[in-house]
């Protein structure tokens, strides 16, 4: 565990070495202050994005690029090409990404858990922290399977909700033959 906190403070003296560098003089600690934990945390989250990435880029590449030539012969713009060609094809795939975001956005636990251990003054214990510290610290399984299940409801429930909100704005090519 002294391992894991040398390698933290660490990484904070190279953040700060790094924004010194670029002219700033800093020499807090990120993960431990309590203003700036849940940021250095949502950081860390924004960098895991690639996943999303990997997938918005094959959506993409499935987009025929004949529908941009022929956007082009009918005068669009760059603008005009993204709103009426690019978005719409890629709707499917950024209501795949947003469904999966909700879900993982709701489950997150490893980055408090590993980073900071839902320190500093309980900044960065997200519910699912609470609830792993609930049954297996606390040994409370009947209270954390409870949490569990009302977090199967939430995610259920704001689920559906984009799900029933997705007809209106994800655009899945039908076939008319």
């Amino acid at each position: 565990m002294a391992l894991m906190w040398r390698r933290i403070m660490a990484t904070d003296g190279a953040i700060n070495a790094f924004l010194q560098a670029l002219g700033f003089n800093v020499t807090r600690s990120w993960i431990f202050d309590p203003s700036t934990a849940m940021w250095t945390l949502i950081l860390l989250s924004l960098w895991q994005f690639g996943a999303a990435m990997l997938i918005f880029l094959a959506g993409l590449k499935q987009i025929p690029i004949s529908y941009y030539e022929a956007a082009v012969i009918d005068g669009a713009n760059g603008w005009q090409k993204f709103i009426r060609i690019t978005l719409p094809l890629l709707s499917p795939v950024i209501f795949f990404n947003l469904v999966m975001g909700i879900i993982g956005g709701f489950q997150a636990f490893t980055s408090s858990f590993v980073v900071t251990g839902g320190r500093p003054m309980g900044m960065t214990r997200f519910y699912m922290m609470y609830l792993y510290e609930q049954a297996f610290r606390d040994m409370q399984m009947g209270f954390a399977s409870a949490m569990a299940w009302f977090m199967f409801v939430i995610i259920a429930a704001f689920t559906v909700l984009v799900f029933k909100s997705s007809g209106g704005w994800v655009f899945y090519e039908s076939e008319k033959g």
